[in-house]
Protein backbone atom coordinates (compact mmCIF):
# COMPACT_ATOMS: atom_id res chain seq x y z
CA UNK A 1 0.00 0.00 0.00
CA UNK A 2 1.08 3.30 -1.02
CA UNK A 3 -0.95 6.59 -0.39
CA UNK A 4 0.34 10.34 -0.72
CA UNK A 5 -2.45 12.92 -0.16
CA UNK A 6 -0.77 16.92 -0.99
CA UNK A 7 -2.82 19.98 0.42
CA UNK A 8 -2.61 23.35 -0.07
CA UNK A 9 -4.58 24.67 2.66
CA UNK A 10 -4.48 28.28 1.43
CA UNK A 11 -7.07 27.81 -1.39
CA UNK A 12 -9.38 25.16 1.07
CA UNK A 13 -12.56 27.01 2.42
CA UNK A 14 -13.35 27.89 6.14
CA UNK A 15 -16.75 27.21 7.63
CA UNK A 16 -18.08 27.67 11.24
CA UNK A 17 -19.06 25.16 13.23
CA UNK A 18 -19.80 24.04 16.82
CA UNK A 19 -19.60 21.27 19.51
CA UNK A 20 -21.35 20.80 22.65
CA UNK A 21 -21.45 24.53 22.78
CA UNK A 22 -18.05 25.72 21.71
CA UNK A 23 -17.90 27.59 18.60
CA UNK A 24 -14.82 27.74 16.04
CA UNK A 25 -13.79 28.30 11.87
CA UNK A 26 -12.67 24.88 10.59
CA UNK A 27 -11.35 23.37 7.25
CA UNK A 28 -11.48 20.42 6.18
CA UNK A 29 -8.52 19.56 4.45
CA UNK A 30 -8.98 15.85 4.30
CA UNK A 31 -12.01 14.05 5.14
CA UNK A 32 -11.02 10.45 5.23
CA UNK A 33 -13.88 9.40 3.95
CA UNK A 34 -11.73 7.26 1.08
CA UNK A 35 -10.02 5.20 3.79
CA UNK A 36 -7.35 7.55 3.87
CA UNK A 37 -6.05 10.17 6.75
CA UNK A 38 -8.32 12.78 8.14
CA UNK A 39 -7.29 16.49 8.75
CA UNK A 40 -8.89 19.21 10.21
CA UNK A 41 -7.47 22.82 11.35
CA UNK A 42 -9.51 24.39 13.79
CA UNK A 43 -9.51 28.02 15.35
CA UNK A 44 -11.38 27.91 18.34
CA UNK A 45 -12.98 30.61 20.16
CA UNK A 46 -11.65 31.75 23.23
CA UNK A 47 -12.92 28.75 25.99
CA UNK A 48 -12.06 28.40 29.24
CA UNK A 49 -13.09 25.13 29.00
CA UNK A 50 -13.29 23.02 25.92
CA UNK A 51 -14.93 19.64 26.96
CA UNK A 52 -12.95 16.55 27.60
CA UNK A 53 -13.38 14.24 24.54
CA UNK A 54 -10.95 11.89 22.14
CA UNK A 55 -11.09 10.67 19.02
CA UNK A 56 -11.25 6.98 17.77
CA UNK A 57 -7.52 6.80 16.10
CA UNK A 58 -4.24 8.17 16.91
CA UNK A 59 -3.66 11.98 16.22
CA UNK A 60 -1.23 14.90 16.41
CA UNK A 61 -2.04 18.33 16.93
CA UNK A 62 0.27 20.88 15.99
CA UNK A 63 -0.77 24.47 17.52
CA UNK A 64 0.09 26.77 15.01
CA UNK A 65 -0.86 30.16 16.89
CA UNK A 66 -2.15 31.24 19.73
CA UNK A 67 -2.16 29.18 23.22
CA UNK A 68 -3.96 25.64 24.88
CA UNK A 69 -3.76 24.16 28.44
CA UNK A 70 -3.53 20.55 28.71
CA UNK A 71 -5.63 20.32 30.88
CA UNK A 72 -6.70 23.28 32.51
CA UNK A 73 -3.34 25.04 33.93
CA UNK A 74 -1.38 21.77 33.97
CA UNK A 75 0.44 21.89 30.98
CA UNK A 76 0.47 25.64 29.02
CA UNK A 77 1.70 25.26 25.29
CA UNK A 78 1.78 28.42 22.78
CA UNK A 79 3.07 28.44 19.16
CA UNK A 80 4.64 26.48 17.94
CA UNK A 81 3.62 23.39 20.09
CA UNK A 82 2.55 19.42 19.61
CA UNK A 83 0.38 17.13 21.02
CA UNK A 84 -0.34 13.61 20.61
CA UNK A 85 -2.53 10.98 21.45
CA UNK A 86 -3.12 7.62 20.83
CA UNK A 87 -6.59 5.95 19.39
CA UNK A 88 -9.19 6.02 22.50
CA UNK A 89 -7.25 8.32 24.66
CA UNK A 90 -9.16 10.85 26.10
CA UNK A 91 -7.70 14.55 26.75
CA UNK A 92 -8.79 17.67 28.50
CA UNK A 93 -10.75 19.88 29.34
CA UNK A 94 -8.43 22.50 28.20
CA UNK A 95 -9.02 26.47 27.66
CA UNK A 96 -7.73 28.50 24.18
CA UNK A 97 -6.88 31.61 23.97
CA UNK A 98 -4.93 34.14 21.91
CA UNK A 99 -6.17 33.41 18.38
CA UNK A 100 -5.82 30.38 18.94
CA UNK A 101 -5.14 28.18 15.58
CA UNK A 102 -4.23 24.49 15.00
CA UNK A 103 -4.11 21.43 12.80
CA UNK A 104 -5.51 18.28 14.03
CA UNK A 105 -4.17 15.60 12.07
CA UNK A 106 -5.47 11.55 11.77
CA UNK A 107 -4.25 8.90 9.71
CA UNK A 108 -7.78 8.03 9.33
CA UNK A 109 -10.99 9.33 10.26
CA UNK A 110 -11.04 9.19 13.96
CA UNK A 111 -14.78 11.09 14.94
CA UNK A 112 -14.84 12.71 18.29
CA UNK A 113 -16.53 11.33 21.42
CA UNK A 114 -17.34 13.11 24.76
CA UNK A 115 -16.21 11.70 28.15
CA UNK A 116 -19.53 12.40 29.17
CA UNK A 117 -20.36 9.26 27.18
CA UNK A 118 -20.30 6.68 29.65
CA UNK A 119 -20.11 3.83 27.08
CA UNK A 120 -16.54 5.75 25.70
CA UNK A 121 -15.36 5.77 29.40
CA UNK A 122 -15.65 1.84 29.44
CA UNK A 123 -13.89 1.90 26.08
CA UNK A 124 -10.50 4.17 27.14
CA UNK A 125 -7.15 2.99 25.88
CA UNK A 126 -5.99 2.28 29.53
CA UNK A 127 -2.48 2.13 28.31
CA UNK A 128 -2.48 5.02 25.69
CA UNK A 129 -0.10 7.73 25.20
CA UNK A 130 -0.11 11.39 25.87
CA UNK A 131 2.63 13.86 25.20
CA UNK A 132 2.83 17.61 24.69
CA UNK A 133 5.92 19.76 23.82
CA UNK A 134 6.72 23.09 22.79
CA UNK A 135 8.92 23.85 20.09
CA UNK A 136 10.54 26.57 21.94
CA UNK A 137 12.00 23.84 24.50
CA UNK A 138 14.12 22.02 22.08
CA UNK A 139 17.92 23.10 20.73
CA UNK A 140 18.34 23.30 16.91
CA UNK A 141 21.06 21.11 16.09
CA UNK A 142 23.17 20.58 12.99
CA UNK A 143 21.13 18.71 10.07
CA UNK A 144 23.68 16.57 8.45
CA UNK A 145 23.96 16.48 4.81
CA UNK A 146 22.72 20.12 4.90
CA UNK A 147 24.76 22.96 5.18
CA UNK A 148 23.23 25.74 7.00
CA UNK A 149 20.45 23.45 7.51
CA UNK A 150 18.72 22.37 11.18
CA UNK A 151 16.55 20.39 13.21
CA UNK A 152 14.97 19.98 16.22
CA UNK A 153 13.24 16.81 17.94
CA UNK A 154 9.90 17.34 19.56
CA UNK A 155 9.78 13.84 21.05
CA UNK A 156 11.74 11.18 22.68
CA UNK A 157 13.63 9.50 19.92
CA UNK A 158 12.60 5.94 21.39
CA UNK A 159 8.93 6.79 21.76
CA UNK A 160 7.22 5.75 19.49
CA UNK A 161 5.57 8.40 17.17
CA UNK A 162 7.83 10.98 16.25
CA UNK A 163 7.97 14.59 15.90
CA UNK A 164 11.37 16.40 14.02
CA UNK A 165 11.24 20.35 13.25
CA UNK A 166 13.81 21.01 9.86
CA UNK A 167 14.74 24.33 8.66
CA UNK A 168 16.61 24.24 5.50
CA UNK A 169 17.60 27.27 3.12
CA UNK A 170 17.15 27.35 -0.57
CA UNK A 171 17.31 24.55 -3.02
CA UNK A 172 17.71 21.65 -0.29
CA UNK A 173 16.52 18.19 -0.77
CA UNK A 174 14.92 16.47 2.51
CA UNK A 175 14.74 12.66 2.05
CA UNK A 176 13.45 10.43 4.80
CA UNK A 177 13.11 7.12 5.73
CA UNK A 178 10.17 5.34 4.71
CA UNK A 179 6.39 5.97 6.80
CA UNK A 180 5.22 2.59 7.18
CA UNK A 181 2.39 4.02 9.21
CA UNK A 182 1.98 7.16 7.82
CA UNK A 183 3.92 10.68 8.06
CA UNK A 184 2.09 14.20 7.93
CA UNK A 185 5.02 16.77 6.31
CA UNK A 186 3.81 20.56 7.36
CA UNK A 187 5.43 23.47 5.86
CA UNK A 188 5.67 25.97 9.02
CA UNK A 189 7.28 28.60 7.00
CA UNK A 190 8.56 29.24 3.77
CA UNK A 191 7.85 26.98 0.49
CA UNK A 192 8.36 23.57 -0.15
CA UNK A 193 8.02 22.29 -4.16
CA UNK A 194 5.42 18.83 -4.08
CA UNK A 195 4.65 17.34 -7.26
CA UNK A 196 6.21 20.80 -9.42
CA UNK A 197 3.91 23.26 -6.99
CA UNK A 198 5.25 25.11 -4.25
CA UNK A 199 3.02 24.71 -1.33
CA UNK A 200 3.44 27.28 1.39
CA UNK A 201 2.64 27.22 5.25
CA UNK A 202 0.47 25.39 6.32
CA UNK A 203 0.19 23.29 3.87
CA UNK A 204 1.23 19.69 3.89
CA UNK A 205 1.89 16.22 2.60
CA UNK A 206 1.14 13.14 4.12
CA UNK A 207 2.79 10.37 3.05
CA UNK A 208 2.34 6.03 4.05
CA UNK A 209 4.38 3.25 2.29
CA UNK A 210 6.84 0.63 2.56
CA UNK A 211 9.24 2.97 0.61
CA UNK A 212 10.86 6.03 1.30
CA UNK A 213 8.51 8.97 -0.52
CA UNK A 214 9.68 11.42 -2.98
CA UNK A 215 12.45 13.67 -1.09
CA UNK A 216 10.89 17.52 -0.38
CA UNK A 217 12.36 20.38 -1.76
CA UNK A 218 12.95 23.53 -0.07
CA UNK A 219 12.00 26.78 -3.03
CA UNK A 220 13.78 29.83 -3.35
CA UNK A 221 13.55 31.41 -0.06
CA UNK A 222 14.34 27.85 2.17
CA UNK A 223 11.69 26.53 4.55
CA UNK A 224 10.73 24.96 7.99
CA UNK A 225 8.97 22.20 7.63
CA UNK A 226 7.74 19.32 11.00
CA UNK A 227 7.80 16.06 9.89
CA UNK A 228 4.96 14.18 12.06
CA UNK A 229 5.38 10.15 12.08
CA UNK A 230 3.19 7.73 13.22
CA UNK A 231 3.60 4.17 14.66
CA UNK A 232 0.92 0.97 14.52
CA UNK A 233 -1.01 2.31 17.07
CA UNK A 234 -2.73 3.72 13.76
CA UNK A 235 -3.67 -0.25 13.15
CA UNK A 236 -6.02 0.45 16.56
CA UNK A 237 -9.36 1.92 16.88
CA UNK A 238 -11.18 3.67 13.83
CA UNK A 239 -14.20 4.49 12.68
CA UNK A 240 -15.72 0.77 12.19
CA UNK A 241 -19.53 1.65 11.47
CA UNK A 242 -20.81 -0.42 14.44
CA UNK A 243 -20.89 0.86 18.20
CA UNK A 244 -19.14 3.73 19.76
CA UNK A 245 -17.81 4.01 16.67
CA UNK A 246 -20.78 5.55 15.03
CA UNK A 247 -21.56 7.46 17.58
CA UNK A 248 -17.90 9.06 17.12
CA UNK A 249 -18.62 10.12 13.25
CA UNK A 250 -21.86 11.29 13.66
CA UNK A 251 -20.55 13.68 16.40
CA UNK A 252 -17.40 15.00 14.07
CA UNK A 253 -19.95 15.23 11.31
CA UNK A 254 -22.45 17.14 13.25
CA UNK A 255 -19.23 19.86 14.63
CA UNK A 256 -18.04 20.55 10.68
Amino acid sequence: MHQTYIVDSANAPWKRGSTEGITFACQVLLSGEDGGPEALRFRFDDSPSVYGHMHLTSQFQLLLNGAMDFPRGVKHLEALAIHYTDHNMPYGPFAVSGGHDMLVLHPKAGGIIAMSNLDARRQIHLGGRIFAALAADSAWQPLPGVPDGSFKLLMPPDYGPAAVIVKAPAHASLAMPAAEFGRYEVVLAGSVIMEGKPIAAPGFRYVRGEQPADPLVTAEHGATVAFLSFDRDVLAGGITGEGLAVEAAEAMARAI
